[in-house]
């Protein structure tokens, strides 16, 4: 006769992370569905399959939920991007590599969740300020460290501060305008703030499209 495996008991610290990943899980797509204005506790608990008792005992509030979920999604991202930066290579095309981690994050589908509720009405309530300063506490990081990319290969702090300034203000208003159309030129006009930056850098001057 086989023998029976024994059962494997998770311990209460290891269910209740469980359950929050779980239920942050939830939120996270429930943002990005219905936005904060549609964002119900309620179908977060069912969609993460817990309790709402369960839900609350974690996060009591709506917006303390809202709040867990943005900064899994800063946090997240945070890290890809370092994680970016930590593997370019010498050969590497910085600009193009920067375009594509801008493009991930304010072309993504998380940006316009975040966007959303810094857009809510009362633009002095403490719950904007306190996403205010989760956006910076988690992208700050990342400018400095493509910064830095850059002034490792031989471009001044100044213009390396401006391009990553300039290029992140590009994307991100791209990202803004493809909320109103989705324009075919949005990839073009990546394509050519790359080509423009990367002549800057060299010392060249650009060559526009005629």
């Amino acid at each position: 006769m086989a023998t029976r495996k024994p059962t494997i008991r998770r311990t209460q610290d290891e269910r209740s992370k469980d359950t929050q990943t779980r239920v942050i899980a939830a939120a996270v797509e429930t943002l990005r569905r219905k936005g904060y204005a549609g964002f119900r506790v309620s179908e977060v608990a069912l969609a993460a399959k817990v309790s709402r008792g369960a839900q609350t005992h974690h996060f009591p509030t709506k917006d303390s939920l809202v709040l867990a979920a943005l900064e899994h999604i800063f946090r997240d991202s945070m890290e890809r991007s370092l994680q970016r930066v930590k593997m370019l290579k010498p050969e590497d095309d910085v600009m193009a590599v920067l375009l594509q981690d801008g493009e991930e994050f304010f072309l993504g589908p998380y940006f316009p969740i975040a966007l959303d509720i810094l857009n809510l009405g009362d633009h002095g309530s403490k719950f904007r300020k306190q996403v205010q300063a989760m956006s910076r506490q988690h992208r700050l990081p990342v400018e400095e460290a493509w910064s830095n990319a850059l002034v490792a290969r031989g471009v001044s702090e100044k213009q390396a501060e401006d391009m990553i300034w300039l290029t992140y203000s590009i994307v991100r208003g791209l990202a803004i305008r493809r909320m109103i159309q989705d324009d075919v030129r949005i990839q073009g006009a990546i394509n050519l703030w790359h080509d423009i930056a990367t002549s800057l850098i060299a010392g060249r001057k650009p060559v526009l499209p005629g």
